[in-house]
């Protein structure tokens, strides 16, 4: 086997499409300004935007440190200018795995899959509080209010594919949330798996969803929502975004969440800079 590939690390890292939701659902080309940053020992994936301001973006994202194995919730600061890392600092971390921060009105609903169970962390308490939302194990979990009720979308994990195909919803009745008659109500590798929050364009509702068909979020599928109820569940595939055509973390894109003018997406390479070293120092150039 190649030395290169044997050893290479995959790397991802947050990127900011400047384009207006409207621009790219017509059709307009758009680029991807990916954050820079020193760090060669961590990733950052599942971006979700916390706030922005005339000068930086404020960006709640999964940090993986290599040597640490697991998970955590840091926000990064990012200028908007220069798409320079000003700052970072951990939010919170759990004894589990976290991801996937979606943010609203101070509460976080993180994927926290290993717990065997869904929690809201409140990250302007201090201590951050943890609190129970649902006694099951989810993955990508995001909520979204539609003809008057609040659903929940995710992905459960039955089978070792089943986070990539297998889609469930969720609606919530006093206070809790009860599975849809349906459920799985969609097996399909290709638009199952959560990928950001909804959003609307001209009236309609629309879905991020994880393209997983050739490797673990190759591109992101836009789906539009024909009809959810508490009967059925139906959508249709309207546009793919993808970082495939540029230089940079273009293998994989797994994330998308609109702002106001931007879009906060995620992107996947390999690394093989420490094998380059390696071989460097044993070929002596």
């Amino acid at each position: 086997m190649d030395l290169k590939r044997k050893f290479r690390i995959g790397y991802w890292n947050v990127g900011i499409i400047e384009n207006s939701i409207e621009e790219i659902m017509e059709g307009k080309t758009y680029n991807i300004r990916w954050v820079r940053h020193h760090y060669k020992d961590r990733f950052w994936a599942d971006p979700f935007i916390y706030k922005h301001d005339e000068e930086n973006y404020y960006i709640l994202a999964e940090e993986l440190i290599f040597t640490r194995g697991k998970g955590t919730i840091v926000l990064l600061t990012v200028n908007r200018k220069t798409m320079k890392l000003v700052a970072h600092k951990e939010v919170f971390e759990d004894e589990n795995h976290l991801s996937y921060p979606n943010y609203e009105d101070g509460i976080v609903v993180a994927e926290n899959f290993k717990s065997g169970g869904l929690y809201r962390f409140y990250i302007e308490e201090n201590p951050v509080r943890k609190e129970l939302i649902l006694d099951m194990p989810l993955i990508d979990p995001t909520f979204v209010e539609y003809n008057g009720k609040k659903w929940l979308f995710a992905t459960t994990k039955e089978e070792v594919d089943d986070p990539n195909r297998k889609l469930s919803i969720f609606v919530e009745k006093d206070g809790k949330f009860i599975p849809h008659k349906k459920n799985p109500v969609k097996e399909d590798i290709h638009t199952a798996r959560p990928g950001g929050k909804f959003f609307e364009y001209k009236g309609c509702l629309y879905r991020p969803a994880q393209n997983s068909e050739h490797i673990y979020g190759e591109d992101i599928r836009i789906m539009k929502i024909l009809r959810l109820d508490e009967e059925d569940f139906q959508e249709e595939e309207v546009m793919t975004i993808s970082s495939h055509d540029l230089k940079r973390y273009n293998l994989g894109l797994h994330t998308f969440n609109v702002g106001d003018g931007y879009v906060v997406v995620d992107g996947f390479e390999y690394s093989t800079q420490i094998v380059q070293k390696i071989k460097n120092k044993l070929t002596g150039y």
